[in-house]
């Protein structure tokens, strides 16, 4: 790899982590598929909630959303092996059975049977796999605005991505994720600093890390879905961009028994950054019932 796109990447992710509003402890957690980087915050012995992040934004993502997650929970946020970040892979995790099966491995590194899941995006996709096929293991889910999951991406969304992924330039990538959130108008202070903190994420990594090899999320299938159990929250931006809001909220209605969720206004795919602190009620309000 190239010596000069790790450090411009490297820079990126601690200027991402720098507007944390609470400061985490980095650890790097060994297991026999990957050295996991986890981001640890809140009070010890609160109720466990591990995080998975979107799709090439890494564990800083979560910086609008750590000092009000951290007063209700001990909060473990990971970087997804294979994708940017700094946890690293000790074999090939291509598939979705590879991943969770990481996962299954991080949960019991971490000294959690069980615990609270919860996943942005790419992330949530993963995390309604994981509910499915390892229930035993997640006390409640949580999903904020799931990639795919439930109904395919909008066409807009995946043709506006292509041009970044194969030549990525800062502007581009910059445009992208604004054309994915709010109006320019309604943005402002920390918003402004988190989401150009997270397109630099996305764009040095691209440079650094280069194409995602592994599996990109689509439609789960319906028989898998069937077999979340798990009270599950379920959170959407009214101005989703990646689909359209409510039919994915109506086929999430129909598929899973335990289910609450909701269209939170003045939102897209921004949703955990531009509406932090209803984020974080509402994750409190479910996950502490």
């Amino acid at each position: 790899m190239n010596p000069r796109t790790e450090v411009a990447f490297r820079r990126a992710y601690d200027d991402l982590i720098a507007l944390w509003t609470t400061a985490p402890e980095s650890r790097d957690v060994e297991t026999p598929s990957a050295r996991t980087r986890v981001q640890v915050w809140g009070r010890e012995g609160a109720p466990p909630l591990v995080l998975l992040h979107g799709f090439k934004v890494t564990s800083g993502m979560w910086a609008a959303n750590a000092l009000e997650l951290g007063k209700s929970f001990r909060v473990y946020a990971v970087d997804t092996p294979g994708d940017h970040g700094f946890s690293v892979p000790h074999r090939p995790l291509l598939r979705v059975e590879d991943l969770l099966g990481w996962l299954d491995e991080l949960l019991t590194a971490l000294g959690l049977p069980r615990t609270n899941l919860g996943g942005m995006s790419y992330g949530g996709w993963l995390a309604a796999q994981y509910a499915a096929r390892a229930p035993e293991r997640v006390s409640k889910l949580v999903m904020l605005a799931p990639g795919a999951t439930f109904v395919r991406f909008n066409t807009a969304f995946v043709l506006r991505g292509i041009p970044f992924l194969i030549w990525p330039r800062r502007d581009w990538v910059h445009t992208y994720l604004r054309w994915a959130a709010v109006p320019a108008a309604e943005a402002g202070g920390p918003y402004d600093a988190v989401m150009s903190g997270i397109a630099d994420v996305m764009w040095t990594g691209l440079r650094h890390f280069g194409w995602y090899p592994g599996q990109w999320p689509g439609v789960v299938k319906e028989e898998v879905l069937r077999r979340i159990h798990a009270p599950t929250l379920l959170l959407v931006g009214q101005q989703e961009k990646i689909y359209d809001a409510e039919p994915m909220l109506a086929r999430a209605r129909s598929l899973l028994p335990n289910l609450t969720c909701e269209a939170i206004p003045e939102a897209s795919h921004d949703l955990p950054i531009r509406q932090p602190e209803v984020v974080a009620a509402r994750l409190r309000a479910f996950l502490d019932t």
